[in-house]
Protein backbone atom coordinates (compact mmCIF):
# COMPACT_ATOMS: atom_id res chain seq x y z
CA UNK A 1 0.00 0.00 0.00
CA UNK A 2 1.28 3.52 -0.73
CA UNK A 3 2.18 5.84 1.49
CA UNK A 4 0.27 9.10 2.56
CA UNK A 5 0.92 10.87 -0.53
CA UNK A 6 -0.01 14.58 -1.09
CA UNK A 7 -1.72 15.37 -4.51
CA UNK A 8 -0.17 18.91 -5.40
CA UNK A 9 2.47 19.64 -7.25
CA UNK A 10 2.82 18.49 -10.84
CA UNK A 11 0.75 15.22 -9.55
CA UNK A 12 -2.02 18.09 -9.30
CA UNK A 13 -1.72 19.44 -12.43
CA UNK A 14 -2.06 16.02 -14.40
CA UNK A 15 -5.07 14.61 -12.77
CA UNK A 16 -6.61 18.28 -13.11
CA UNK A 17 -5.33 19.20 -16.56
CA UNK A 18 -6.66 15.26 -17.11
CA UNK A 19 -10.42 16.79 -15.76
CA UNK A 20 -10.58 19.52 -18.18
CA UNK A 21 -9.70 17.70 -20.87
CA UNK A 22 -12.48 14.71 -20.57
CA UNK A 23 -14.84 17.89 -19.96
CA UNK A 24 -13.82 19.54 -22.90
CA UNK A 25 -14.05 16.60 -24.66
CA UNK A 26 -17.54 15.83 -23.87
CA UNK A 27 -18.82 19.05 -24.46
CA UNK A 28 -17.40 19.02 -28.01
CA UNK A 29 -18.72 15.61 -28.65
CA UNK A 30 -22.16 17.05 -28.08
CA UNK A 31 -21.46 20.22 -30.13
CA UNK A 32 -21.12 17.65 -32.98
CA UNK A 33 -23.69 15.37 -32.16
CA UNK A 34 -26.08 17.98 -32.20
CA UNK A 35 -25.31 20.03 -35.01
CA UNK A 36 -23.13 17.47 -37.39
CA UNK A 37 -24.43 13.87 -36.13
CA UNK A 38 -22.73 11.76 -39.03
CA UNK A 39 -19.60 13.30 -38.47
CA UNK A 40 -19.40 11.93 -35.08
CA UNK A 41 -19.99 8.24 -36.08
CA UNK A 42 -17.55 8.95 -39.18
CA UNK A 43 -14.64 10.07 -36.96
CA UNK A 44 -15.60 8.06 -33.77
CA UNK A 45 -16.33 10.87 -31.55
CA UNK A 46 -18.87 9.28 -29.61
CA UNK A 47 -16.62 6.54 -28.46
CA UNK A 48 -13.71 9.20 -27.62
CA UNK A 49 -16.33 11.19 -25.93
CA UNK A 50 -17.37 7.90 -24.10
CA UNK A 51 -13.84 7.31 -23.03
CA UNK A 52 -13.46 10.91 -21.80
CA UNK A 53 -16.17 9.46 -19.17
CA UNK A 54 -13.96 6.63 -18.30
CA UNK A 55 -11.42 8.70 -17.71
CA UNK A 56 -13.87 10.26 -15.26
CA UNK A 57 -14.38 7.05 -13.14
CA UNK A 58 -10.75 5.94 -13.05
CA UNK A 59 -10.14 9.80 -11.42
CA UNK A 60 -12.66 9.32 -9.52
CA UNK A 61 -11.84 6.06 -7.69
CA UNK A 62 -8.35 7.45 -7.46
CA UNK A 63 -9.31 10.00 -5.55
CA UNK A 64 -11.57 8.49 -3.30
CA UNK A 65 -8.34 5.99 -2.70
CA UNK A 66 -6.46 9.13 -1.79
CA UNK A 67 -8.97 10.58 0.52
CA UNK A 68 -10.05 7.27 2.51
CA UNK A 69 -6.38 6.00 2.40
CA UNK A 70 -4.37 9.72 3.79
CA UNK A 71 -7.55 11.54 5.80
CA UNK A 72 -9.80 8.47 6.57
CA UNK A 73 -12.35 9.93 9.07
CA UNK A 74 -14.61 7.06 9.34
CA UNK A 75 -18.14 6.32 7.65
CA UNK A 76 -20.26 9.32 8.19
CA UNK A 77 -17.87 12.11 7.44
CA UNK A 78 -17.42 10.15 3.93
CA UNK A 79 -21.06 10.01 3.20
CA UNK A 80 -21.06 13.48 3.76
CA UNK A 81 -18.72 14.45 1.87
CA UNK A 82 -19.47 11.99 -1.61
CA UNK A 83 -23.32 13.11 -0.94
CA UNK A 84 -22.94 16.54 -0.63
CA UNK A 85 -20.53 16.57 -3.51
CA UNK A 86 -22.87 14.91 -5.86
CA UNK A 87 -26.24 16.61 -5.23
CA UNK A 88 -24.44 20.09 -5.05
CA UNK A 89 -24.51 19.82 -8.61
CA UNK A 90 -26.79 17.48 -9.68
CA UNK A 91 -30.12 19.03 -7.93
CA UNK A 92 -29.12 22.52 -9.72
CA UNK A 93 -28.61 20.65 -13.21
CA UNK A 94 -31.74 18.86 -13.02
CA UNK A 95 -33.00 22.25 -11.66
CA UNK A 96 -31.35 24.12 -15.19
CA UNK A 97 -32.54 21.03 -17.30
CA UNK A 98 -36.43 21.71 -16.10
CA UNK A 99 -36.33 24.66 -16.97
CA UNK A 100 -34.44 24.43 -20.45
CA UNK A 101 -37.17 22.13 -21.19
CA UNK A 102 -39.92 24.72 -20.41
CA UNK A 103 -38.11 27.29 -22.14
CA UNK A 104 -37.58 25.05 -25.54
CA UNK A 105 -41.70 23.97 -24.75
CA UNK A 106 -42.91 27.31 -25.44
CA UNK A 107 -40.66 28.56 -28.16
CA UNK A 108 -39.40 25.54 -30.53
CA UNK A 109 -42.10 22.75 -29.88
CA UNK A 110 -40.71 21.13 -32.86
CA UNK A 111 -37.16 20.82 -31.72
CA UNK A 112 -38.80 19.94 -27.78
CA UNK A 113 -40.30 17.24 -29.39
CA UNK A 114 -37.37 15.66 -30.20
CA UNK A 115 -36.38 15.51 -26.60
CA UNK A 116 -39.02 13.96 -24.63
CA UNK A 117 -40.03 10.32 -24.19
CA UNK A 118 -43.37 10.30 -22.63
CA UNK A 119 -44.11 12.26 -18.92
CA UNK A 120 -40.78 14.21 -17.76
CA UNK A 121 -41.24 14.20 -14.08
CA UNK A 122 -40.61 10.89 -13.05
CA UNK A 123 -37.46 10.89 -14.80
CA UNK A 124 -36.40 13.99 -12.83
CA UNK A 125 -37.49 12.59 -9.70
CA UNK A 126 -35.68 9.23 -10.93
CA UNK A 127 -32.61 11.01 -11.32
CA UNK A 128 -32.24 13.05 -8.42
CA UNK A 129 -32.63 9.54 -6.51
CA UNK A 130 -29.64 8.25 -8.84
CA UNK A 131 -31.70 5.68 -9.92
CA UNK A 132 -32.07 6.47 -13.20
CA UNK A 133 -29.41 3.85 -14.43
CA UNK A 134 -29.69 0.77 -11.93
CA UNK A 135 -31.01 -2.67 -13.18
CA UNK A 136 -31.84 -2.01 -17.02
CA UNK A 137 -33.25 1.22 -16.59
CA UNK A 138 -31.78 4.43 -19.11
CA UNK A 139 -34.41 7.19 -17.76
CA UNK A 140 -32.52 10.65 -17.06
CA UNK A 141 -34.14 13.82 -18.84
CA UNK A 142 -33.44 13.51 -22.38
CA UNK A 143 -32.14 17.14 -22.47
CA UNK A 144 -29.48 15.91 -19.94
CA UNK A 145 -28.13 12.60 -21.31
CA UNK A 146 -24.73 13.05 -18.99
CA UNK A 147 -26.46 12.73 -15.79
CA UNK A 148 -26.29 8.56 -16.75
CA UNK A 149 -22.64 8.60 -15.07
CA UNK A 150 -23.49 10.37 -12.05
CA UNK A 151 -25.82 7.59 -11.17
CA UNK A 152 -23.19 5.05 -11.73
CA UNK A 153 -20.78 7.46 -9.71
CA UNK A 154 -22.85 7.67 -7.12
CA UNK A 155 -23.54 4.11 -6.37
CA UNK A 156 -19.86 3.15 -6.65
CA UNK A 157 -19.18 5.79 -3.73
CA UNK A 158 -22.59 4.02 -1.87
CA UNK A 159 -21.32 0.22 -2.81
CA UNK A 160 -17.33 1.02 -1.67
CA UNK A 161 -18.44 3.29 1.46
CA UNK A 162 -20.62 0.14 2.39
CA UNK A 163 -17.74 -1.99 2.02
CA UNK A 164 -14.65 0.07 3.36
CA UNK A 165 -16.67 0.86 6.55
CA UNK A 166 -18.37 -2.61 7.71
CA UNK A 167 -17.96 -3.82 10.95
CA UNK A 168 -17.63 -7.00 11.91
CA UNK A 169 -20.47 -9.68 12.08
CA UNK A 170 -22.46 -11.13 8.62
CA UNK A 171 -24.73 -8.49 8.12
CA UNK A 172 -21.70 -5.84 7.00
CA UNK A 173 -21.36 -8.27 4.27
CA UNK A 174 -24.69 -8.50 3.53
CA UNK A 175 -25.91 -5.02 3.94
CA UNK A 176 -22.68 -3.90 0.26
CA UNK A 177 -23.96 -7.13 -1.61
CA UNK A 178 -27.80 -5.23 -1.23
CA UNK A 179 -26.03 -2.54 -1.99
CA UNK A 180 -25.00 -4.43 -5.63
CA UNK A 181 -28.38 -5.93 -5.94
CA UNK A 182 -30.12 -2.85 -6.25
CA UNK A 183 -27.47 -0.97 -8.37
CA UNK A 184 -27.85 -3.87 -10.76
CA UNK A 185 -25.87 -5.98 -13.51
CA UNK A 186 -25.03 -2.40 -15.94
CA UNK A 187 -24.02 -0.53 -13.13
CA UNK A 188 -21.29 -3.66 -11.78
CA UNK A 189 -20.20 -4.23 -15.71
CA UNK A 190 -18.17 -0.90 -15.21
CA UNK A 191 -17.04 -0.50 -11.40
CA UNK A 192 -13.77 -2.66 -12.61
CA UNK A 193 -12.99 1.18 -14.22
CA UNK A 194 -13.35 2.90 -11.08
CA UNK A 195 -11.91 0.00 -9.19
CA UNK A 196 -8.79 0.17 -11.66
CA UNK A 197 -8.81 3.96 -10.06
CA UNK A 198 -8.65 2.82 -6.85
CA UNK A 199 -5.63 0.71 -7.43
CA UNK A 200 -3.58 3.05 -9.35
CA UNK A 201 -3.39 4.68 -6.13
CA UNK A 202 -3.27 2.02 -3.29
CA UNK A 203 -0.85 -0.37 -5.04
CA UNK A 204 2.89 0.54 -4.33
CA UNK A 205 4.68 1.72 -7.63
CA UNK A 206 8.23 0.03 -8.86
CA UNK A 207 10.74 2.20 -8.30
CA UNK A 208 12.13 2.93 -11.52
CA UNK A 209 13.62 5.97 -13.44
CA UNK A 210 11.43 9.05 -13.43
CA UNK A 211 11.90 9.16 -17.53
CA UNK A 212 10.96 5.77 -18.16
CA UNK A 213 7.60 6.10 -16.39
CA UNK A 214 6.83 9.27 -18.18
CA UNK A 215 7.22 7.44 -21.19
CA UNK A 216 5.27 4.74 -19.96
CA UNK A 217 2.85 7.11 -19.11
CA UNK A 218 2.32 8.76 -22.08
CA UNK A 219 2.81 5.57 -24.02
CA UNK A 220 -0.20 4.28 -21.62
CA UNK A 221 -2.68 6.53 -22.90
CA UNK A 222 -1.63 6.39 -26.87
CA UNK A 223 -2.49 2.66 -26.68
CA UNK A 224 -5.66 3.77 -25.19
CA UNK A 225 -6.25 6.09 -28.02
CA UNK A 226 -5.40 3.98 -30.24
CA UNK A 227 -7.70 1.24 -28.99
CA UNK A 228 -10.41 3.51 -29.11
CA UNK A 229 -10.18 4.44 -32.62
CA UNK A 230 -9.37 0.76 -34.16
CA UNK A 231 -10.69 -1.69 -32.41
CA UNK A 232 -14.78 -2.74 -32.10
CA UNK A 233 -16.68 -2.28 -29.30
CA UNK A 234 -16.54 -5.30 -27.26
CA UNK A 235 -19.04 -7.14 -26.42
CA UNK A 236 -21.54 -4.81 -28.04
CA UNK A 237 -21.43 -1.33 -29.69
CA UNK A 238 -22.46 1.78 -26.83
CA UNK A 239 -26.36 2.06 -26.65
CA UNK A 240 -27.15 -1.68 -27.29
CA UNK A 241 -29.84 -2.66 -25.12
CA UNK A 242 -30.63 -3.46 -22.29
CA UNK A 243 -26.82 -2.63 -21.28
CA UNK A 244 -26.65 1.19 -23.24
CA UNK A 245 -24.00 3.21 -21.66
CA UNK A 246 -22.12 -0.77 -20.27
CA UNK A 247 -22.48 -2.38 -23.41
CA UNK A 248 -19.37 -2.30 -24.56
CA UNK A 249 -18.10 -3.03 -20.84
CA UNK A 250 -15.26 -5.51 -21.91
CA UNK A 251 -13.78 -2.67 -24.12
CA UNK A 252 -13.78 0.01 -21.26
CA UNK A 253 -11.56 -2.38 -18.93
CA UNK A 254 -9.02 -2.45 -21.29
CA UNK A 255 -9.42 1.73 -21.30
CA UNK A 256 -9.68 1.65 -17.80
CA UNK A 257 -7.00 -0.59 -17.28
CA UNK A 258 -4.32 1.70 -19.78
CA UNK A 259 -5.47 4.82 -17.78
CA UNK A 260 -5.21 3.23 -14.24
CA UNK A 261 -1.97 2.08 -15.45
CA UNK A 262 -0.74 5.14 -16.55
CA UNK A 263 -2.09 6.55 -13.05
CA UNK A 264 -0.23 4.24 -11.10
CA UNK A 265 3.16 4.24 -13.15
CA UNK A 266 3.22 8.25 -12.82
CA UNK A 267 6.32 9.87 -10.94
CA UNK A 268 3.85 11.34 -7.81
CA UNK A 269 6.34 15.02 -8.06
CA UNK A 270 4.59 16.80 -5.10
CA UNK A 271 7.40 19.56 -5.01
CA UNK A 272 6.18 22.59 -7.67
CA UNK A 273 5.43 25.42 -6.42
CA UNK A 274 2.25 27.10 -5.93
CA UNK A 275 1.81 29.51 -9.11
CA UNK A 276 -0.89 31.66 -10.84
CA UNK A 277 -0.96 29.27 -13.92
CA UNK A 278 -1.06 26.13 -11.66
CA UNK A 279 -4.26 27.51 -9.56
CA UNK A 280 -5.81 28.88 -13.00
CA UNK A 281 -5.45 24.90 -13.94
CA UNK A 282 -6.98 24.13 -10.19
CA UNK A 283 -10.04 26.30 -10.70
CA UNK A 284 -10.89 25.33 -14.40
CA UNK A 285 -10.76 21.41 -13.00
CA UNK A 286 -13.12 22.31 -10.21
CA UNK A 287 -15.87 23.41 -12.53
CA UNK A 288 -15.75 20.54 -15.21
CA UNK A 289 -18.30 18.65 -12.71
CA UNK A 290 -20.91 21.41 -13.24
CA UNK A 291 -19.82 22.09 -16.98
CA UNK A 292 -19.81 18.56 -17.45
CA UNK A 293 -23.93 18.22 -16.17
CA UNK A 294 -24.82 21.45 -17.26
CA UNK A 295 -23.68 21.78 -21.20
CA UNK A 296 -26.24 19.48 -22.67
CA UNK A 297 -29.71 21.35 -21.71
CA UNK A 298 -27.74 24.76 -22.53
CA UNK A 299 -26.57 24.44 -25.87
CA UNK A 300 -29.98 22.61 -26.96
CA UNK A 301 -31.66 25.96 -25.23
CA UNK A 302 -28.98 27.99 -27.48
CA UNK A 303 -30.03 26.41 -30.64
CA UNK A 304 -33.68 27.12 -30.12
CA UNK A 305 -32.85 30.64 -29.42
CA UNK A 306 -30.60 30.54 -32.89
CA UNK A 307 -32.35 28.24 -34.68
CA UNK A 308 -30.26 27.47 -37.85
CA UNK A 309 -27.35 30.12 -37.18
CA UNK A 310 -24.65 26.78 -37.35
CA UNK A 311 -24.00 25.74 -40.66
CA UNK A 312 -20.98 24.56 -40.83
CA UNK A 313 -18.16 23.18 -38.45
CA UNK A 314 -16.13 26.13 -38.54
CA UNK A 315 -19.18 28.06 -36.35
CA UNK A 316 -18.58 25.62 -33.42
CA UNK A 317 -16.54 27.82 -31.81
CA UNK A 318 -20.36 30.23 -31.15
CA UNK A 319 -22.02 28.43 -29.28
CA UNK A 320 -18.64 25.80 -27.33
CA UNK A 321 -17.56 29.31 -26.02
CA UNK A 322 -21.29 30.70 -25.25
CA UNK A 323 -21.87 27.19 -23.12
CA UNK A 324 -18.61 27.66 -21.36
CA UNK A 325 -18.88 30.62 -19.96
CA UNK A 326 -22.80 30.10 -19.09
CA UNK A 327 -21.86 26.98 -17.69
CA UNK A 328 -18.71 28.25 -16.03
CA UNK A 329 -20.29 30.85 -13.90
CA UNK A 330 -23.27 28.70 -13.02
CA UNK A 331 -20.46 26.08 -11.59
CA UNK A 332 -18.64 29.02 -9.60
CA UNK A 333 -22.05 30.74 -8.20
CA UNK A 334 -22.45 26.56 -6.93
CA UNK A 335 -18.89 26.22 -5.77
CA UNK A 336 -19.53 29.75 -3.33
CA UNK A 337 -23.29 27.76 -2.02
CA UNK A 338 -22.15 24.09 -1.11
CA UNK A 339 -21.54 24.40 2.26
CA UNK A 340 -25.62 24.60 2.38
CA UNK A 341 -25.06 20.99 1.24
CA UNK A 342 -22.62 19.98 3.09
CA UNK A 343 -24.57 21.35 6.51
CA UNK A 344 -27.74 19.75 5.15
CA UNK A 345 -25.74 15.79 4.98
CA UNK A 346 -23.83 16.96 7.99
CA UNK A 347 -27.88 17.23 10.28
CA UNK A 348 -28.73 14.66 8.25
CA UNK A 349 -26.70 12.10 9.37
CA UNK A 350 -26.57 13.51 12.68
CA UNK A 351 -30.07 12.98 13.70
CA UNK A 352 -29.61 9.48 11.57
CA UNK A 353 -26.66 8.89 14.21
CA UNK A 354 -29.47 9.95 16.89
CA UNK A 355 -32.28 7.90 15.68
CA UNK A 356 -30.05 4.79 15.79
CA UNK A 357 -28.52 5.16 19.12
CA UNK A 358 -32.44 5.84 20.23
CA UNK A 359 -33.15 2.52 18.95
CA UNK A 360 -30.55 0.73 19.92
CA UNK A 361 -31.62 -2.21 22.60
CA UNK A 362 -29.99 -0.78 26.13
CA UNK A 363 -27.43 -3.15 27.45
CA UNK A 364 -28.58 -6.04 29.96
CA UNK A 365 -27.19 -4.70 33.76
CA UNK A 366 -26.98 -7.34 35.90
Amino acid sequence: MNKPVKIAGYTSIILDSLRILAALIVLVFHMFYHWFHPLTMAYKLDDIAHAAVIIFFVLSGYLISYTTTTNNRGSSKYFQARFSRLYSVVVPALIVTALCELVLKAIQPEIYASFTRGASLPRYIISGLFMNEIWFFSAAPPMNGPLWSLSFEFWYYVIFGLWMYKKKGILSYIIPIIGCLIAGPKILLMMPVWLMGYLAFRIQRVNINNTVAWLLFVLMFFMAFFLITSISPLPYKLGTPPWYFSAQFFTDWIIGFCIGFALWIMPKDTTAKTSGWINGIRIAADLTFPIYVLHNPILILWDAIFINHIKDVSQLWQPTLSVLAVTAIIGFLLEKQRYIWINLFRNLFNQLKKIITYLKPAPNVK
